[in-house]
């Protein structure tokens, strides 16, 4: 009975432990804040920083603009709890539906919130050149490591999601009457580089990382 409860007393201080360490990391969340760049068109802007446990992998930027008929992100950031913090930015300013994701590239900061936004209806639109990423040993064995390095946020349950609708060409979404003109510009970043511009609301999203734009003074609106 004793050796029993020495055990048991065992596993319930790592449990506590492990609890507290949960705990701690969600009290200390890096600042995510959308900001309003022209009219229903909204950003979030990433850290200088390399992914980490401790900033959630949120070294990438991110952006939504919302129309009468629903919200195109642009980016799904670098870890689901990510994600979702950003479609609670969202619920913050409208409750219209999440109709789309444009992905401007497949690395993993920008993709592995893509299953929070899959989970809440929307549709994900991306280079068919990513399709070779997405399926390859790198992809996988990047994962593999990001689970590790970036844990608790990206873990076991985090999934690379392949779009549902890949283009080859410039290809022009309309929502609630805002175009969304989506455009191949790689190779350069990646083989599948995009970008996307709204005519109506004169913003261009494209996919440069915050240190690139910080070093040159530049935003990616």
């Amino acid at each position: 009975m004793n050796g029993l409860g020495t055990w048991g007393r065992t596993i319930a201080g790592l449990c506590l432990a492990v609890a507290a360490s949960w705990a701690g990391a969600q009290s200390s969340q890096p600042p995510l804040k959308a900001r309003q760049v022209a009219d229903g068109t909204f950003m979030v802007q990433g850290l200088a920083e390399l992914g980490s446990s401790a900033n959630q992998n949120f070294i990438s930027n991110s952006g939504f603009v919302i129309t009468s008929e629903g919200v195109v992100v642009v980016d799904a950031l670098g870890s689901p709890e990510l994600a979702r913090r950003l479609l609670g930015e969202i619920r913050q300013v409208t409750q219209q539906p999440v109709r789309w994701v444009v992905v401007t590239h497949y690395h993993a900061d920008h993709i592995y919130g893509l299953q929070v936004f899959k989970s809440a209806g929307a549709q994900i639109l991306a280079h068919e050149r990513a399709r070779e990423y997405l399926n390859s040993d790198t992809a996988a064995l990047r994962l593999k490591a990001s689970r590790q390095d970036l844990w608790p946020w990206v873990d076991d349950q985090t999934k690379l999601v392949p779009a549902d609708r890949w283009i080859q060409k410039t290809e022009t979404l309309r929502l609630g009457g805002v175009d969304f003109i989506v455009e191949p510009v790689g190779p350069a970043h990646t083989a599948e580089d995009l970008v996307m511009y709204v005519p109506q609301r004169r913003v261009l999203r494209s996919e440069e990382h915050t240190s690139e734009l910080q070093s040159r003074g530049l935003i990616s609106y």
